[in-house]
């Protein structure tokens, strides 16, 4: 009997240190929103990290949730909770690189591609839809202008409107493009828009945002109270011809005329269809991409702040970790904080008036931008892949406090510049050179009735609603699903526990930390004399980025969503 006591307490210990023994890493390539007070994260690729310091990477494939009703600290084990999809049949799906968009009972996804790591077969064209409520997926009754799937693009939304701003076409995404001869990743333009009640897609031009009317990865901004029916700000981020293949590493966009500025805005009145360009002054920060904004409205809205965090230029020597405020419409750059903590692919969402959560993200390492090392991995300041930011005291905080409810309040450090007080009044209310036409001035002095959401990258709701779900007591991704042990029941049950973790162990070493091609080092890729694939197992074909153009591709008809490489394509 003492012998089986032993076996017992023996095997609980090594239970306990492979429960213990596996801890994440970071998370990129996902999407977040919030609605009914709830965080949404949804796809991207899970890094656990090991104790002999392996990283092993795995898609993300359930629906995850932090709520945001109750107060908390970013490093609770118990911070998140999981929502499980039907994945049969393309029912639900999960993709990285994707958007999210919610209208308070729903939650809208778009774009994306599979995971080049153990990632799904591409599913079919097409938006979908989960019900909040009755915890259902659906990507049917969707209308309007024929889509592809795109990615990297800007997603901004007001209270019943989805902006998709630019992007890119990736075969991955793309059922008619996977497995075909010289399908590569290239630019595509076009500014779409999905009305959530309607369930139905538009399509407006981007031809006189720049040269090319293009952008990916960029910074895209909604200013909801401005105008008539809000404008757009967008900067940063790379741009290529159309049909131009191109890297989405950071450090290979080595060519300024392949950079969106920093210096020079553009705006997009969405009533007037029309596209500005505007400088800017004060701290601006160097070029950048894969960062993140939200945007603050003065109480009065007589400015607008919008922070930008993260993103990395085209070397990390080059690039911060500081925080900067452009405030709109006097386009000055204040840089709020110093901080060398450099992160890329990551989300912003603001949950209250004075505080911005981070999501997710990556600290680059060299060129080493996406590659699963242990130096990538998050601090303490992003535990759990969660970020906390106060946006009037300028501080990074550890605590999300539910009951924070003061209205926004300027920081000193930017009301010192603009002018007047915390809650407004701002007297600085023109560029330093002037607006560059008078339409766009006249836009900034229009208010509509909107209540600005707040947010950039994704939108805020306050309407109410409840999904079926699970808690699991573990991180997203990197615990052990709905396994707790309280007390030793048996040598039959921990053994059984004990087999399914070193199961586990396997099945995340073998989703191994094999990246595609334009998310590591330039020296593993050779130059591209044609389009080059490597193959995932029994998985999808996934391409190479190359850097060289290629035979662009035909463009259809005017009012199609996007162009599209060949006819025939249907959303």
């Amino acid at each position: 009997m003492a012998g089986v006591v032993l076996f017992t307490l023996y095997l609980y210990t090594l239970t306990q240190y492979a429960l213990a023994a596996e801890t994440n890493c970071s998370r990129i390539f996902h999407s977040a929103v919030i609605s009914n007070g709830k965080l949404y994260i949804d796809g991207g690729e899970m890094h656990t990290r090991w104790p002999n310091e392996t990283i092993t990477t795995k898609p993300i494939d359930d629906l995850e949730t932090i709520d945001l009703t109750k107060s908390w600290v970013n490093s609770d084990t118990d911070l998140y909770t999981y929502i499980p999809k039907p994945l049969a049949n393309n029912t639900a799906i999960y993709l990285d690189e994707g958007a999210a968009w919610s209208d308070g009972d729903n939650l809208f996804f778009y774009g994306g591609y599979v995971s080049g790591v153990n990632g799904p077969s591409v599913p079919p064209l097409g938006t979908w839809k989960y019900n909040i409520a009755s915890n259902e997926w659906t990507h049917n009754g969707f209308s309007g202008a024929a889509l592809v799937r795109l990615c990297q693009g800007g997603a901004v939304q007001s209270s019943s409107k989805a902006y998709y701003l630019g992007g890119s076409l990736n075969p991955g995404g793309n059922p008619s493009f996977a497995g075909t001869a010289g399908a590569d990743v290239y630019m595509d333009p076009g500014l779409i828009t999905l009305d959530m009640d309607k369930q139905e897609w538009t399509n407006a031009s981007t031809a006189d945002m720049n040269e090319w009317g293009t952008i990916g990865d960029g910074y895209t901004s909604l200013l909801e109270s401005a105008g008539e029916e809000g404008a757009i700000v967008a900067f940063g981020g790379y741009k290529y011809s159309v049909g131009q293949t191109l890297s989405y590493l950071a450090y290979r966009q080595n060519e300024t005329i392949h950079r969106n500025s920093m210096e020079t805005v553009r705006v997009y009145d969405i009533s007037e269809q029309k596209w500005y360009t505007q400088q800017t002054s004060g701290d601006v920060p160097g070029w950048r991409m894969s960062g993140c904004t939200v945007v603050a409205p003065a109480q009065d809205l007589s400015s607008y702040s919008i922070y930008v965090f993260g993103g990395m230029a085209n070397t990390t020597a080059l690039s911060d970790g500081n925080v900067y405020v452009l405030s709109v419409p006097s386009f000055r750059w204040i840089r709020v904080t110093d901080d060398n903590s450099i992160r890329i692919k990551h989300k912003c969402v603001r949950p209250q008036n004075n505080t911005m959560i981070v999501v997710g993200g990556n600290t680059p390492v060299t060129n080493r931008e996406y590659d699963p090392l242990p130096q990538n991995c998050d601090s303490a300041t992003f535990a759990n892949g969660i970020g906390i930011f106060d946006l009037h005291s300028l501080s990074w905080i550890s605590n999300y406090n539910a009951s924070y409810s003061d209205a926004y309040r300027i920081p000193s450090k930017v009301s010192d510049v603009i002018g007047g007080s915390e809650t407004g009044g701002a007297t600085v209310v023109s560029p330093k050179d002037g607006f560059n036409s008078t339409s766009m001035e006249s836009l900034f002095k229009k208010r509509n009735n909107a209540t600005d959401s707040g947010t950039s990258s994704t939108s805020t709701s306050s309407t109410t609603g409840q999904s079926s779900s699970g808690s699991k007591k573990s991180l997203s991704g990197g615990g052990i699903a709905g396994v707790t042990v309280g007390c030793v029941a048996g040598v039959g049950l921990i053994a059984d526990l004990a087999w399914f973790l070193a199961r586990r162990h396997r099945k995340a070493k073998a989703a191994s930390s094999t990246r595609l091609a334009w998310q590591s080092d330039a020296s593993a890729i050779p130059p591209l004399e044609s389009p080059q694939k490597e193959l995932y197992g029994s998985g999808p074909e996934v391409y190479e980025m190359g850097v060289r153009d290629q035979a662009r591709f035909e463009m259809p008809a005017e009012n199609m969503a996007v162009e599209m490489p060949a006819e025939g394509i249907k959303r």
